[in-house]
């Protein structure tokens, strides 16, 4: 690698690059033609001495691009809030809100967030950032236990896992425990069981998706080999609609069982499962990340 500064503006092309998914994109949003965006990484490239994304379509990013992209994001994060102060704005003053009068573009933050907190006590988030006029949100879905490598790679500043060792330029804070219970619909239940015991090689079963793996887990526990007739409902509130029209057993937070209307048994001899919950974010002097932590604290209380 050259002994070099990186020239700001590549890199900015590096990512939006990446935001757009082309070239052609990254050019339209800095405001220059196709030619100049691509020649920007490509000379960030040359200079690095390495290719940092892989020109499909949509484009990705390289184990070399993803630490520059992640560097951009940072960049990005503290530019904008460089240029509030030099606005006069004072982010965390009482009142302000952000307002972000000075400035004409709001601040980016990405986050992830697993389906499950979204639809339970991650909610009260959005009230709050609504009065946030310095930031707009990014959410990237993705489940707890595979949200780390989205950190990794610069695509989310912050991310809710569950995992609780944090990486390089990290900064973990524990946010509290999911609850989850093993329920079916009792109708179904009644079908596939004996008594009070289920036959869970039989029962059929609800599964979030390829990266869900509560309910697999559950069945270890239990000492089940195999699996069971499994449905896949991607989608955290269709998932609880599907157990509770009997189309299978899953593992449903507990924050969701209030208000259903459905004649729910808990199956199996342990039906709980908890999940301990993170907040990974960059290690930044930054105000609004700053601002984002302490509501995600306060917005998880609820999970006590």
């Amino acid at each position: 690698m050259h002994n070099c500064f990186m020239n700001i503006d590549h890199v900015k092309a590096l990512a939006a690059a990446v935001d757009e998914g082309t070239v052609e994109g990254a050019a339209y949003v800095l405001g220059i033609t196709a030619s100049a965006a691509s020649q920007r990484i490509r000379t960030l490239e040359s200079r690095l001495g390495q290719v940092l994304i892989r020109r499909t379509n949509p484009i990705t990013v390289t184990e070399a691009g993803q630490a520059i992209l992640r560097y951009a994001r940072q960049v990005e994060l503290l530019e904008s809030e460089a240029l509030d102060r030099l606005h006069g704005i004072d982010a965390d003053s009482p009142g302000s809100g952000g307002s972000g009068a000075g400035r004409s573009e709001p601040t980016v933050l990405r986050v992830g967030v697993n389906a499950d907190s979204m639809a339970t006590w991650f909610r009260p988030i959005f009230a709050e950032a609504a009065g946030w006029d310095d930031v707009v949100l990014r959410i990237e879905m993705v489940d707890q236990d595979k949200a780390l490598p989205l950190l990794a790679s610069g695509e989310v500043l912050g991310t809710i896992t569950s995992t609780a060792t944090g990486g390089y330029g990290t900064t973990v804070a524990e946010l509290g425990t999911m609850s989850y219970v093993a329920v079916a619909e009792r109708s179904l239940f009644e079908r596939h069981s004996t008594g009070t015991e289920a036959d869970l090689t039989r029962l059929p079963m609800v599964n979030f998706g390829q990266d869900d793996d509560l309910q697999f887990e559950f069945l270890r526990r239990c000492g089940v080999e195999g699996r069971p007739p499994m449905s896949v409902v991607p989608g955290s509130a269709e998932f609880v609609a599907a157990v509770e029209a009997g189309l299978g057993w899953g593992m449903v937070p507990v924050m969701q069982l209030d208000g259903l209307d459905a004649d729910f048994v808990e199956i199996g001899t342990e039906p709980h499962i908890d999940v301990p919950l993170y907040w990974h974010h960059w290690t930044l002097a930054s105000d609004k990340l700053s601002r984002l932590t302490e509501a995600l604290r306060r917005a998880a209380a609820a999970m006590r």
